[in-house]
């Protein structure tokens, strides 16, 4: 109940007054002395509103204001308090009936109230010179305008207003995302204060200081100073900036091209004397600077600074009232000045012609430039901007901000916005805005509403089966890899020894068995397999040796997997100060295991890898200090990570153990003299390579000092060829091809499948889905089958925005529903009322039970006892809007409650109770808007207007589009705005 001010009523009138007022004054005296003197007499404990029959001269039924204070009370059901006093719904209609008869007597005398002229605000002055000026783009970026559509359905719909259709999908982001910038160099004045129930076009807030008048000064100046502003950007260009052709005098010109732009920055008829002194002052402008164009900016300029711009209305007394109405029209429905049409219609008086309007407002709603009626007042009386505020607690959802530049809220605010757009424009009716047929939501928010939020689950059991799969196949293949090998060692092995006897001697020498070898004797086979090396750049053989300056050598893909490897290498350096170039590298896409010198510490050999990722330097490593001498490298790497640097058959350094990685078959190659590809910058290495050889596992200490004291110790393929029957030879080709492609196989089989990783995957893929939705300007029209959902109570942005970061708000919650779908805003709370300690509560109280403590004392009491069940009604939804049943201590959340004295158990019973009185809601948008329309508070006699609008859509259900149409037609609206 809203905070009455103390109010005495005086209810004995003069015998003057009719019959019909006489019963008036019997009935409602009964009925007060009945039903509120025992609370509200003088001296009671509710003396705050005290309720007193006297002998005076009465005025309660002659004061409209105090009477239609009265009448809200009374028929809102708040007065009297159901627990105080029963009153029958027939007793309570029959009092409303009486008063609302006799409101509608005593405004009749009451003059229509006048309203100060008001400037232009932020949105209205953007608006006005993109219109006069004809700018493809905004002055100033409009952080007021919370939605971009980035479907131009309204520019499509065509001047038939009974076929607007929406299509099935739109596109629209928030302006927060898809801003769109102004002007360069142009920088708006500071927002416009709000009204008390949030609209900014009220004239009682659009005063003008003179340092904001400065402001407009060098705002105006910037504007048409900017280097936007040219003849791409501005529409009339040629016709008013572009100088006259030759032989046109130009001081008539400027004059004639002024008495036609004047009259539109100013909205009225300007007599001759205006057009002449601005036609001066051009022309003065023009002589100093030397330009026509320049002239006439600085003359634009001095319009843009004049009050009779900055003023929304500013008709003189001795011109039509036309004007004034035009003016009205043009910033309710445009948020912009009239164009030619609508200032024609009021130089002929024709715009006061109840058909000529109608016909005008009809035309103005069909036009593209209704979208800032759009961009405007749902905005502000959803009071939607709150949601760009809410920061709901990561604790409690941590996907609202996943994004902190895409919170979830500026998806959320869409879905409001665009039902207004489609109730409007399909001219629905006003309950759709409650409980819609359709609605436009993303997939983002199907996702909101209706999923729990969480990544896929993982399914341990079907991991476990296919690690179990994986390591019979991989075991599996490690037994034919070994049969296999064993199979080519067996046959080869006598040759082997033949060969191997030959070559030493007396001395026993060892077959290290390499994978390929390298020698650089004038070519760049590879001496054992297929693995030829390609030279990149220019190369030169040279004693045995080849020569890299500036170039590299890559080998084709190999066709075995490495995780196990040794790197070989005989060369020499002439410059020791090369830093990051690679000696030999095993490369595959991105992944590398290189040998590199002087890449962390100068001269300092290391494993070089792909970020460093297993690479550590060599514990007790020295500098290179060589030059021009033969030095051998042998780097080993095991499965494990640990990796082993030799130099000349001495370890260089210690081992380390870091990182492991299987270089895959077919997709990996090496190369020489290059770091890694792509080629460039210190990744060469400029160096002379004698021989290198690559081998398939990691060579033992010994095996190391035996690679460098021999370089011979190996079987060439030709020897091999040689001394092996045809049969035996054709049988290791193929013997080793199946060994190849068994090697092959058990690279592709995929490693084990770790829990953990694959939640976080998992965890990850959804967060990154999430991300992707909450971008998407994507809207689908789809059908409400959930009443839960949808209409602008039961929405994300709604629910989030009248919630605290850590719980919901049920007093916000219900404040929001009063001021929004009632009109009925509750007073603040009293000065000395605490707020709700609720960490002195106990943890496993419901919201409900907490706030107990607020409706028992009784000075909360009366607020507490409306709000309360307004908000406890939404308590099904959590602090971003989202479905729950219980609260986070377990406790079952209460909807329960009542409204208008119905009962309701669930949020589907509260919308349809706030629907079986669907004639306040419509009343309560229709105040709205008129507020919004005249820019200022309404009285009484707009009140008895709006219900008798109300009346005479009834039966139409309140098709919203009429509403406003309606409105724009009552006396409140169509009245002067200043005294004459």
């Amino acid at each position: 109940m809203s905070k009455w001010v103390l109010l005495t009523f005086f209810l004995l009138v003069s015998p003057s007054i009719s019959s019909g007022f006489d019963q008036l004054e019997s009935d409602l005296t009964g009925f007060l002395v009945t039903n509120c003197v025992d609370c509200h007499a003088r001296g009671d404990a509710n003396g705050d509103v005290v309720l007193e029959v006297s002998g005076d001269d009465g005025h309660v039924l002659n004061d409209a204001v105090l009477l239609d204070r009265v009448l809200n009370e009374i028929a809102n059901g708040t007065m009297p308090p159901s627990d105080v006093s029963e009153v029958s719904t027939a007793q309570r209609k029959a009092v409303v009936v009486s008063i609302k008869s006799r409101l509608v007597e005593l405004v009749k005398d009451i003059p229509e109230e006048t309203v100060p002229i008001s400037r232009l605000n932020r949105f209205q002055y953007n608006n006005t010179v993109r219109d006069l000026f004809e700018i493809d783009r905004d002055v100033f970026a409009l952080t007021e305008k919370l939605m971009v559509r980035e479907t131009d359905y309204l520019d499509v719909l065509g001047s038939d207003l009974a076929s607007w259709q929406l299509p099935s999908e739109v596109k629209a982001q928030s302006s927060a995302v898809a801003q769109r910038a102004g002007m360069k160099a142009v920088k708006p004045f500071p927002k416009d204060l709000r009204a008390e129930h949030g609209y900014d076009n009220q004239a009682s807030q659009l005063t003008l200081s003179p340092l904001l008048l400065d402001s407009f000064f060098k705002l105006s100046v910037s504007i048409v100073e900017s280097e936007d502003f040219n003849k791409e950007s501005v529409g009339i260009w040629d016709s008013f900036f572009e100088s006259p052709q030759e032989g046109i005098n130009v001081r008539q010109a400027v004059k004639e091209r002024l008495s036609e732009f004047i009259p539109i920055a100013f909205r009225q008829e300007v007599d001759e004397e205006v057009v002449s002194r601005y036609t001066e002052y051009a022309i003065k402008c023009i002589d100093e600077s030397a330009s026509f164009s320049d002239g006439m900016k600085k003359v634009s300029a001095a319009v843009l600074s004049s009050p009779l711009f900055l003023y929304r209305t500013n008709v003189e007394p001795n011109q039509s009232t036309c004007y004034s109405l035009a003016s009205k029209l043009s910033y309710c429905l445009w948020g912009s000045c009239p164009d030619a049409e609508l200032l024609s219609l009021a130089a002929t008086g024709e715009l006061s012609d109840q058909a000529v309007l109608t016909r005008t407002i009809n035309r103005m709603m069909a036009d593209p430039k209704i979208k800032r009626f759009l961009d405007a007042f749902p905005v502000q009386w959803l009071q939607l901007e709150n949601v760009l505020a809410a920061t709901p607690s990561p604790r409690i959802n941590r996907f609202y901000s996943i994004n902190t530049d895409y919170p979830a809220g500026l998806q959320m605010l869409i879905e409001p916005l665009l039902l207004f757009d489609l109730v409007f424009i399909e001219d629905r009716l006003i309950h759709e805005l409650i409980t819609p047929k359709v609605v436009y939501r993303s997939d983002f928010l199907d996702e909101w509403y209706n999923t729990d939020l969480k990544p896929e689950a993982v399914d341990v059991d079907a991991i476990k089966e296919a690690n179990d799969e994986r390591r019979t196949t991989r075991e599996a293949l490690r037994l034919a890899i070994e049969d296999q090998h064993g199979a080519i060692e067996g046959l080869i092995d006598p040759a082997r020894e033949l060969i191997f006897g030959k070559k030493a001697g007396s001395e026993q020498a060892v077959d290290l068995r390499p994978y390929a070898v390298w020698r650089f004797e004038g070519d760049l086979t590879d001496e054992i397999g297929d693995l030829d090396l390609i030279s990149h750049g220019e190369i030169r053989f040279e004693s045995g040796g080849v020569v890299l300056d500036k170039a590299f050598l890559q080998s084709p893909n190999l066709p075995d997997a490495f995780t196990e490897k040794s790197l070989e290498v005989r060369f020499s350096l002439s410059d020791l100060d090369q830093r990051g170039g690679g000696l030999m590298t095993m490369q595959a896409g991105n992944l590398f295991d290189s040998i590199v010198i002087g890449e962390r510490q100068n001269r300092h050999w290391i494993s070089g890898s792909n970020g460093f990722v297993r690479t550590e330097d060599f514990p007790g490593s020295v500098p290179e200090h060589l030059i021009d001498d033969s030095i051998h490298l042998l780097m080993t790497y095991q499965s494990d990570g640990s990796k082993t640097l030799y130099r000349n058959g001495v370890r260089y350094g210690d081992p380390f153990q870091k990182g492991s990685v299987t270089f895959k078959a077919l997709e990996s190659f090496i190369l020489f003299g290059l770091r890694h590809l792509p080629p460039g910058g210190n990744r060469y290495l400029n160096v002379r390579i004698d021989e290198a050889k690559l081998y398939d596992r990691p060579l033992t200490e010994s095996e190391a000092a035996e690679a460098y004291q021999s370089s011979g110790s190996f079987i060439p393929e030709q020897d091999l060829r040689e001394i092996l029957t045809a049969s035996d030879y054709a049988a290791y080709i193929q013997m080793r091809s199946q060994l190849r492609e068994t090697r092959k196989k058990l690279s592709e089989v995929p490693p084990d499948v770790q829990f953990e990783e694959v939640r976080l995957a998992n965890e990850k893929a959804y967060e990154n889905r999430i991300r992707n939705l909450m971008r998407s300007p994507k809207f689908k029209r789809v059908d409400v089958s959930d009443p839960r959902y949808g209409g602008i109570l039961t929405n994300a942005a709604i629910l989030t925005m009248t919630s605290g970061p850590d719980r919901t708000h049920p007093v916000a919650r219900g404040v929001w529903i009063t001021e929004v779908l009632f009109n009925d805003p509750p007073s603040p709370p009293p000065n000395d009322i605490p707020p709700l300690d609720e960490d002195a509560s106990e943890a496993d109280l419901t919201i409900r039970e907490k706030f107990a403590e607020h409706r028992a004392n009784p000075s909360c009491a009366g607020c507490h006892n409306q709000l309360d069940p307004l908000g406890f009604a939404l308590e099904n939804y959590d602090i971003t809007g989202r479905w729950r049943v219980k609260y986070e201590n377990g406790r079952e959340v209460d909807p329960s409650g009542s409204l208008s004295q119905n009962s309701f158990t669930s949020v589907s019973e509260f919308k349809k109770g706030l629907l079986s009185d669907v004639d306040r809601f419509a009343e309560a948008f229709a105040q709205h808007f008129m507020r919004y329309a005249l820019a200022r508070e309404l009285t009484p006699k707009d009140r008895v207007a709006v219900r008798e609008i109300a009346a005479g859509l009834r039966d139409k259900g309140y098709p919203v589009r009429s509403l406003i149409h309606s409105v724009l037609q009552t006396e409140s609206f169509l009245a002067r705005s200043i005294e004459d």
